[in-house]
């Protein structure tokens, strides 16, 4: 019996194609067909079975019913923010992994916005204003998270101050997301919206202390409000977002009296190759060593010489992991972060979402949607 073929519309394949970032040999290698198969589809000279289909939505990242629609949304992804993987500078082609994870970010903020207008909740968010000067910004930003450097000094790890910092920014309202996709990946983005900005920091690849500073470097662009091209970054809005978020981290004035009294025997300068300077700067206030050093340049107290010297693979380690199990709701709650599970919890207990849904959203089982929603309460 042949096989039943599936009547897209060839259009949507290339749209999808497009959006993912694959081409017609890559898509026919993943599907172990012939490339000339994919572009008979294309041209609409041939159809797909209905396992071919199947395969070719897994591959792309959508649902089967996409390919059927007469023509593509008008909406696609929102302009997005993008922070680039450590060593890559310029004009960079995004990878397949990384628009898949914009787009599934993009989507958890349209599920949220969506569930506070139909529970019509108080989605008043106001980030702090823009000035050109990053120190005042980052001033403004600790006082807008009621932040203070003392809890971050007293932190147990490098960890803690990340997950205080992710905790704080939820307690605002927006969305933090974790991925994990790998150190060639960009170690960041953040998308844009009047009521539920989205902020998202890949840990893969990135020592703790990194992920604290990504998470500010993306609070500055939607600070700044310039939403850069992903592929091709703004160096200007590069290095404002970089100043903010070492400044956030590291107060002048806490600062030098930390370098002042432990560091730099009664100075502030700090010699190219002293390494031991970092390290003790860095595990005071719970930042990487290339924030402190672009901080200490960027006050006058080093020179670009320290930055590359940070920089060089394995000169920063991490130290210490949890040992909680790693159960789904463990990770889920860890990957969507508390606002977006709650909107979708909430939206399911007041009758909005149902069970299926809910389940859907939260990519959980009934058993695991239960201990998911328990964990949240102990969240606070």
């Amino acid at each position: 019996m042949p096989a039943v073929k599936m009547s897209i519309n060839p259009t949507m394949l290339a749209w999808a194609m497009e959006q993912a970032g694959v081409s017609e040999d890559q898509l026919a290698s993943d599907l172990h067909l012939a490339s000339e198969l994919v572009r008979d589809w294309l041209r609409g000279d041939a159809q797909p079975s209905t396992g071919q289909l199947r395969a070719a939505a897994k591959e792309l990242s959508r649902p089967t019913s996409l390919f059927f629609l007469p023509r593509p949304p008008v909406a696609t992804v929102a302009p997005t923010a993008f922070r680039s993987p450590i060593g890559s500078a310029g004009q960079r082609t995004l990878s397949r992994n990384e628009l898949d994870e914009i787009r599934k970010a993009s989507r958890r903020q349209k599920i949220v916005y969506w569930a506070q207008q139909q529970l019509k909740l108080d989605t008043g968010l106001t980030l702090p204003p823009y000035d050109s000067d990053a120190e005042e910004v980052a001033r403004a930003a600790r006082r807008w998270l009621n932040w203070h450097v003392d809890d971050q000094v007293k932190a147990t790890s490098k960890s803690a101050v990340t997950k205080a910092l992710r905790a704080a920014l939820e307690d605002r309202g927006l969305i933090v997301l974790q991925l994990s996709m790998g150190d060639d990946h960009c170690r960041g983005f953040s998308i844009a919206h009047r009521v539920v900005p989205v902020i998202a920091y890949n840990t893969k690849g990135h020592v703790a202390a990194a992920r604290s500073f990504t998470i500010l470097h993306e609070l500055g662009h939607l600070i700044k409000n310039e939403q850069a091209v992903c592929e091709k970054p703004n160096d200007a809005t590069e290095r404002w977002c970089d100043e903010f978020a070492a400044a956030f981290l590291l107060p002048r004035r806490q600062l030098e009296a930390y370098v002042r009294l432990r560091v730099g025997r009664g100075r502030t300068r700090i010699e190219d190759d002293d390494l031991e300077a970092i390290r003790l700067i860095s595990n005071r206030f719970k930042a990487s060593y290339q924030c402190v050093a672009l901080r200490l340049i960027k006050l006058g107290w080093a020179n670009w010489k320290l930055y590359d010297l940070v920089r060089k693979p394995g000169t920063e380690i991490d130290s210490g992991f949890s040992r909680e199990a790693q159960t789904t709701p463990v990770i889920r709650l860890r990957e969507y972060g508390s606002t977006y599970a709650r909107a979708v919890l909430i939206a399911r207990q007041r009758g909005i979402l149902s069970e299926t849904d809910t389940r859907k959203y939260l990519d959980v089982n009934g058993e695991q949607l239960r201990h998911l929603e328990r964990r949240l309460e102990n969240v606070g």
